[in-house]
């Protein structure tokens, strides 16, 4: 009984040195990121005027996907300074005459990690979508004074088109941005009645302007409505296929539940989407490379501690984070390529670390 008290004191202790090293690395991340990025963007918030809340605003809303590329290295970081400075108050020996044994000293910092990564799940699933899109927003509109011309609802498209008139989109061709799909066109009078629709099978980017194709338009005359097909009428409701495209929302924009039905979108209307698949198993990845990262920093950090090598051991560990980067963005490269398998593509980095890290375990338990 008093030895299972004293084992939930030390994992207490244990995991909130290991909180307190991931929250200083953490934050001393992000102070440095934010300078880096204010810096380089000086010459645009000057450029276009930006006020003092518009930038505090803009930084503030972009801070969820910082936090998202932080965490990794933050938890690598706070892994190899908590368990040093452990071995550094010779507390690891005391804990190991006191008949702890490894694999119980680092259980505390695996389940920090897992702490991180599902924070890192949560941060990616609910709030970075939506603090990126309301940091694009005062990006475009409050700063560029770009006027706001679309709308997201229900992972559909609202665009202001010309002629007083509302534009739905079902989805945008991706990558090209030449196609746009399910297009409904509402010309308004004045008081906001509908005095023309416009229901397409698609929008097509032909001889420099936006043409319809399998569309019937409905004209209100009086009391009666004319039908007649619009095939090949031109209706620019933007000027280039460019400028649809950095309207369209990007796979950060959107939470796990939105790209999963845009890929399906995709597929259902006959379009590749690997590129996106493989953004989406992403989703799912990422978020556990904190995890990774503590799992075989903690071991390494513990074995080559008690060999006198604490400084090579960080050394490794950064090495073995930078590694992790490589093998996670060539198999993302290869995956939009097409080369492999959107599934491998994303895990490939993980499976790899995986393996990694459970070796590097087993070897810190069998030299205990």
């Amino acid at each position: 009984m008093h030895n299972g008290r004293f084992m939930t004191i030390l994992s207490r202790y244990i995991f909130s040195e290991f909180m307190k090293s991931f929250f200083t690395a953490l934050s001393g991340i992000l102070i440095v990121y934010s300078c880096i990025q204010f810096l380089w963007k000086a010459d645009w918030l000057i450029e276009n005027k930006a006020t003092f809340f518009q930038v505090t605003a803009f930084y503030l809303y972009t801070l969820p996907s910082m936090i998202t590329e932080a965490l990794p290295i933050a938890s690598l970081i706070a892994a190899l300074v908590s368990v040093s400075n452990l071995s550094r108050n010779n507390e690891i020996i005391a804990m190991r005459a006191g008949g702890v044994s490894l694999i119980s000293i680092i259980s505390p910092v695996l389940a920090g990690g897992l702490l991180i990564s599902a924070f890192g799940f949560v941060n990616n699933e609910f709030i970075m979508p939506v603090y990126t899109a309301r940091a694009n927003y005062i990006k475009n509109v409050e700063i560029e004074k770009k006027k706001q011309r679309v709308v997201f609802q229900h992972s559909k498209l609202w665009l202001r088109g010309p002629e007083n008139s509302i534009a739905n989109i079902e989805l945008i061709a991706p990558d090209r941005h030449d196609t746009m799909l399910g297009v409904n066109i509402y010309k308004l009078n004045p008081d906001y009645s509908v005095r023309e629709r416009i229901k397409a099978e698609s929008l097509l980017w032909e001889n420099g302007a936006w043409r319809f194709q399998n569309s019937r338009k409905f004209t209100v005359v009086g009391d009666r409505v004319i039908s007649d097909t619009a095939d090949g009428e031109a209706f620019n409701i933007v000027e280039s296929p460019e400028d649809l495209g950095a309207i369209v929302k990007s796979s950060a924009e959107m939470n796990f539940t939105e790209l999963w039905d845009y890929v399906k979108r995709l597929k259902n209307s006959g379009y590749q989407a690997i590129r996106y698949e493989v953004d989406l198993q992403g989703k799912l990845a990422f978020p556990l490379s904190s995890l990774l990262m503590v799992m075989i920093a903690a071991p390494l950090s513990i074995h080559r501690v008690r060999s006198g090598g604490t400084a090579k051991s960080f050394a490794i560990a950064i090495l073995i984070a930078f590694f992790y980067w490589t093998l996670m963005s060539a198999g993302t490269a290869l995956g939009r390529s097409g080369a492999i398998p959107p599934v491998q593509a994303a895990w490939f980095a993980n499976f790899s670390f995986a393996s990694l890290s459970l070796i590097a375990i087993y070897r810190m338990q069998r030299t205990s």
